[in-house]
């Protein structure tokens, strides 16, 4: 059996950022193939440091997938934990660790008993930055391995340990990406009038933006539009010529096309 807190331990140590998760994909290979070795119903597939573990039924009429994320995120760890990230700027910070520890410890359970079923694990590259999975799927990446239902899970740091939980409707929401750049004229901080401030316009429209959830959305539905990441200037007594942020957004089934809409309409 598997040592899981060791492994959690181990993967929390070593975070990369999405398509730069090398030290990860041969951890996990690792792991893999020494829990399928000598396993003829088991086949393995890689797309750069995405990893697909395709387990033959032996009376199949479906095939279940289950989904892991394995990147981390930009971020500097700061818990001073005696495992905490030996990568410099680099945490998983948003459980992705445990997602894989919980994944490989499903693996392992099928490499003891060959299931009914055909099973599909996806070690997904790239969760945080370049939507990986879909990466994989365009690319070619899981050919004829195509699951009829798909499976996953995160992790909830304000749940007990021990409890799962889930949701009647929509459970995990969609997620959309926004770059944006404000263009203007650039001038000491002594004459605003002679130039065209991006920083103040940006400021604005930060603000506004957030009327898009307030008064768009359906209070009965859910979204979440945040920016968080915005530069613009370069010293205090210069007036900015160029200001640019990142939006990321949450949306539940329906509401998938709001922003683009209220993007345009009161924006």
């Amino acid at each position: 059996m598997i040592d899981y807190l060791k492994i959690r331990r181990d993967l929390h140590q070593i975070p990369e950022i999405g398509l730069e998760e090398y030290k990860t994909h041969a951890y996990l290979m690792k792991v893999i193939d020494e829990l399928t070795a000598g396993l003829d119903y088991v086949e393995i597939r890689t797309w750069k440091t995405g990893i697909l573990v395709f387990f033959k039924g032996f009376s199949p009429n479906k095939t279940i997938g289950w989904r892991t994320d394995i990147d981390g995120l930009p971020i500097v760890e700061e818990t001073g934990l005696e495992f905490s990230s030996q990568h410099e700027g680099r945490m998983h910070a948003c459980g992705h660790d445990m997602h894989m520890t919980v994944a490989l410890g499903l693996l392992e359970q099928f490499t003891q008993e060959r299931p009914k079923n055909n099973l599909l694990f996806l070690f997904q590259p790239a969760e945080e930055n370049e939507a990986g999975g879909m990466l994989m799927y365009e690319d070619g990446a899981f050919g004829d391995w195509l699951p009829d239902e798909f499976y996953g899970l995160h992790v909830r740091p304000d749940l007990k340990v021990g409890d799962i939980a889930t949701n009647t409707g929509t459970l995990f929401a969609g997620t959309c990406e926004v770059k944006l750049t404000f263009k203007g004229k650039g001038g000491h901080a002594a004459f605003p009038h002679q130039a065209n401030d991006a920083l103040v316009a940006a400021s604005y429209f930060i603000t506004q933006v957030q009327t898009i959830v307030s008064r768009n959305v359906d209070p009965i539905e859910g979204a979440v539009v945040t920016f968080g990441a915005m530069q613009a200037g370069t010293t205090n007594n210069v007036i900015a010529d160029r200001f640019s942020a990142r939006n990321y957004s949450h949306f539940n089934h329906g509401n998938e096309s709001v922003d683009a809409k209220a993007f345009n309409r009161d924006c």
